[in-house]
């Protein structure tokens, strides 16, 4: 009989039950738990022969404690062991029960298990019991592996007929699953009664891959005609496909043989699909030739991707000369996209010398990023090198390189970055863009030093940027320095800075961003600037700002800031609301914010909607057939006199 199948398949179960309950996870929790080794020699030694129940009871809880004070780790798991070994059913019982009245740690989770296990050895039933008494569900689920494995390894039948019992729905799933999973080793007809009889509201059919991957581990041939003996169906669609893993698993040809004699149609299709995945976790070239082998494969895309993935975890250079040769276009950049990016985890040099053969751009693209942040995680200045040779005919995938790059190292030192940069690509394409991001990083830490680097870059756009970066940096702790220091820039990244500066000044003291708004041109800054401080100053002080906003001028600059003031009150004070979208200058904008108005206006008060609707009607101009008839509608919804 094959067993390390089945053992890989209750691994899965533990894995799946852990991650449904990761907050618990606690790391000690492991499959080889729920198959206890009591020991003969207890630590604590003590006669046990003609004591009554209570006297046990209290023998057993001062060991317990003695354990708990004094040993730790490995003694304590053994010392729990030994304790337990020689406890009867109803101590543990007793002993379990005081535990759950403990804080549930994970220390304490170990402990209870331990002593769950031994009691599921001498009386299923009542450590049943005790697991219903408990109260947290994620710590019930975690105690039910525990006890359910134990039994269904002991009596797969009785644990079945005990599911029932459990208190909770995806409890009684996992514990379900983990009965039949053993009851399939002894009895394969007795399981598939069994799976087969459990209604739809347990979703048993989602059971079905497991427990038919398991009976193939034993008798794939009979699981096969079995699975396909049933209902055509879901289940029936996992079952075909839990019987193809775990044949590929032993005997990989047998499988493909027999998945290839199915009828055509999609459980075809899936069933060769997870042989030849299971087929590619131990030798994935012959998987991805079978690929190639299949003709008008619908599943072609998939079973590629899937099969690269595997492969490689074991072999990426292996699987970029498989796809060099077999494959083109989309499904070449995929394979060899999943090759170099997991090469470059292990060995980003290699990965970027085998890039370098490639010149398909579409594969450049997708991985140079990525690359170079590996390599950047061994030598940030041979990344900063291989990165500068990449072609500038994509310069969003180059600048995007030596982003990744600089994450690395403007974190770890901003100066040696700050100085590689300034030595060796003052002259790259990518300048402007690479010296913004180190002093963006580096004036997080000192926006004083990151400033004095960009004033001592050469005059042209990348200082210019650099200098605006260093300023909207400094304004995020002190607004009134960034504002002088603006007055050493010129030109058309002026206007940027100053925006920068008056929106975080405006998160501080909105009253004195405002007051510098008058510093600012007539044009679009201007505009996004007052919106700025409109916005942060209605979000503090809703009256003030209010006022502030009635005393500006009509202009553009005034509309961004009612529209901010709109968009603040316009759900709960429609009609307040409405009157300030009237005063808007700008044509379109005021339309459309008073259509929006009426409508919200008329859920709440129709009437008095309907009457500004009207008024709207007969004194707006330029409303489009769309508006008008939209007001009407307003109208129309007035109350009768």
């Amino acid at each position: 009989m094959q067993t390390s199948p089945s053992r890989r398949r209750r691994k899965a179960i533990a894995v799946q039950v852990i991650l449904l309950v990761a907050a618990f996870a606690a790391g000690w929790y492991s499959p080889a738990w729920i198959k206890f080794n009591f020991t003969k020699n207890a630590v604590i030694g003590h006669s046990t022969a003609a004591k009554t129940p209570a006297a046990k009871l209290t023998e057993a809880q001062a060991d317990l404690a003695k354990i708990l004070r004094t040993s730790a780790g490995n003694n304590r798991e053994r010392d729990l062991l030994d304790l337990a070994s020689r406890l009867d059913a109803k101590t543990l019982q007793s002993l379990i029960a005081n535990l759950t009245k403990q804080s549930i740690t994970g220390e304490n989770e170990k402990n209870i298990s331990i002593l769950l296990a031994r009691l599921v050895e001498l009386n299923p039933s009542a450590a049943l019991a005790s697991l219903k008494s408990l109260h947290a569900p994620y710590t019930r689920m975690k105690f039910a592996v525990t006890a359910f494995d134990a039994w269904s390894a002991k009596d797969p039948q009785a644990a079945l007929a005990a599911v029932s019992q459990l208190p909770a729905d995806d409890l009684r799933y996992m514990s379900r699953k983990q009965a039949l999973m053993s009851l399939i080793d002894q009895d394969p007809s007795a399981a598939l009664a069994a799976l087969r009889n459990q209604t739809s509201e347990q979703m048993s059919e989602f059971m079905y891959k497991d427990v038919f991957s398991e009976w193939a581990n034993h008798d794939p041939s009979l699981a096969a005609v079995a699975a396909l003996k049933l209902p055509p169906s879901y289940a029936q669609d996992q079952a075909l496909q839990g019987v193809a893993a775990a044949w590929a698993e032993q005997d990989s040809a047998g499988a493909l043989s027999w998945a290839n004699a199915l009828p055509a149609g999609q459980q075809k299709s899936d069933a060769i699909h997870s042989v030849i995945l299971a087929m590619s976790e131990q030798d994935p070239n012959s998987a991805a030739d079978e690929i190639m082998q299949i003709p008008n494969n619908p599943n072609r895309d998939s079973l590629i991707f899937d099969v690269a993935t595997n492969w490689a975890q074991t072999d990426s250079a292996g699987l970029l000369t498989w796809a060099d040769k077999n494959l083109t276009g989309g499904e070449f950049d995929r394979a060899a996209q999943i090759a170099l990016t997991q090469m470059g985890q292990t060995d980003p040099v290699a990965a970027t010398a085998a890039l370098a053969q490639i010149p398909d751009p579409n594969v450049i693209s997708q991985v140079a990023p990525e690359l170079a942040m590996d390599l950047a995680g061994q030598n940030v200045q041979a990344a900063m090198q291989w990165v500068q040779s990449l072609s500038t005919d994509n310069m969003t995938v180059r600048n995007s390189a030596f982003s990744n790059v600089l994450k690395i190292w403007t974190n770890d030192d901003p100066a040696g970055a700050a100085s590689y940069i300034q030595q060796n690509l003052a002259t790259d394409p990518s300048f402007s863009t690479i010296v913004t991001q180190v002093v963006n990083t580096w004036g997080n830490s000192n926006p004083q030093a990151a400033l004095a680097w960009a004033q001592d870059l050469p005059p042209g756009n990348a200082q210019s940027s650099a200098l605006v970066a260093a300023i909207t940096t400094i304004a995020k702790s002190d607004p009134q320095t960034a504002w002088s220091d603006i007055q050493q820039l010129s030109g058309r990244n002026v206007g940027q800075a100053q925006v920068n500066v008056i929106a975080a000044w405006a998160n501080q003291q909105p009253a004195q961003a405002a007051a510098a708004l008058q510093n600012l041109p007539q044009d679009s800054n201007l505009n996004t600037a007052t919106a700025d401080v409109a916005k942060s100053w209605l979000s503090q002080d809703p009256p003030a700002a209010t006022q502030w906003i009635g005393t500006l001028p009509q202009g553009s600059a005034r509309d961004s800031a009612v529209t901010q003031l709109i968009s603040s009150i316009g759900n709960n004070d429609p009609a307040v609301a409405f009157n300030w979208a009237t005063s808007l200058g700008n044509e379109t904008t005021r339309n459309t914010q008073v259509v929006k108005l009426a409508g919200q206006w008329s859920s709440i008060n129709p009437a008095a909607a309907a009457a500004a609707a009207q008024n709207a009607l007969s004194n707006l101009p330029g409303l489009t057939p769309a508006q008008q008839t939209s007001l009407q509608k307003v109208v129309d919804k007035a109350p009768a006199p």
